[in-house]
């Protein structure tokens, strides 16, 4: 497989050949068929969406968002906030507060459409977390690859993301990347199964995460800081899109080893990740109520390593 440039990932440029590297396989044609969507993320881990929300709602809420990201500096002025040019020397910064002043995207993620997908997925009334990941990713590194459980393990196992772009995405502006598959790696399971907020009362030294061939050399829950020999290590490929467009959605579980490319552009790269569950379900409670905890000294919990 081929493509204009190199695609790197962590700086690492990835094989692009067959073995290590495909692109996402749509489920559009299976929308209204519940039991063939279940079925489908059962077995890669993920379901690809492209248009299936409102694409004039995306282009309402990036806007906003633009101009959100204008005012804390972000973007370069010498060409239209529209373009969303990454001011420089960039910057990166958590922007996860701007989703609470911005209701179109409130609206996108959290109504209509989106709840609607959740609702048929799960056959029951569905909650979301409170907390939106807002990603305002600038020229340069992307996501080291993870899966969500070790963030957000303390509720239900039923867990599922959606990744949403907010605006035109190929390759060189980066995007989400996943390995379909991963979910099922029980080697996988077996030694990458902590929870980051959590310590070694007996070793006080000691992280948990430090007993986990997978997880410890980077300590923070991230799979591995090496997203071109993991394609090799877990026997299964890299898959993205050949161009994210605005109504594009992506649901994974919350084991699915994912990731994202490098911004090789100077555009600001916009998408978001938001969680939903089982309205029956317990929640995890760093990620709920009106200001969530998210991960801080509050919530650690000791075990016996």
């Amino acid at each position: 497989m081929s493509t204009a440039m190199p695609l790197t990932s962590l700086g690492e440029t990835l094989d692009l050949s067959a073995e290590h590297f495909g692109w996402f396989a749509s489920s559009a044609h299976l929308i209204d068929d519940p039991t063939a969507l279940r079925t489908r993320l059962a077995d890669e881990g993920y379901l690809y969406l492209p248009g299936y929300l409102d694409a004039d709602l995306v282009t309402v809420a990036r806007e906003r968002l633009l101009g959100q990201l204008d005012e804390l500096g972000m973007v370069d002025r010498a060409h239209p906030v529209s373009e969303g040019v990454a001011k420089q020397p960039w910057q990166g910064r958590s922007c996860h507060n701007l989703v609470q002043q911005n209701a179109p995207l409130q609206d996108l993620l959290y109504a209509g459409r989106m709840i609607d997908l959740y609702r048929r997925l799960f056959e029951t009334p569905v909650r979301h977390f409170d907390f939106t990941w807002l990603r305002a990713i600038g020229p340069g590194h992307g996501t080291a690859p993870h899966v969500d459980s070790v963030y957000m393990n303390r509720g239900s196992q039923r867990l599922l993301t959606s990744w949403t772009p907010l605006m035109d995405i190929t390759p060189d502006i980066g995007g989400l990347t996943m390995i379909p598959g991963s979910h099922r790696l029980d080697r996988l399971k077996k030694h990458y199964d902590g929870d980051v907020d959590t310590f070694c009362t007996n070793k006080p030294d000691r992280q948990p995460q430090d007993v986990h061939e997978w997880i410890g050399p980077l300590g923070d829950g991230k799979l591995s800081g090496h997203p071109a020999r993991l394609q090799s290590k877990l026997g299964l490929p890299w898959r993205t899109a050949e161009h994210f467009r605005p109504g594009d959605v992506v649901v994974f579980s919350i084991f699915t080893v994912h990731g994202s490319l490098d911004n090789q552009s100077d555009r600001i790269r916009l998408s978001t990740d938001s969680r939903y569950q089982p309205a029956d379900d317990p929640a995890d409670e760093r990620w709920i109520g009106e200001n969530p905890i998210g991960h801080n000294q509050s919530v650690r919990k000791g075990l016996i390593c």
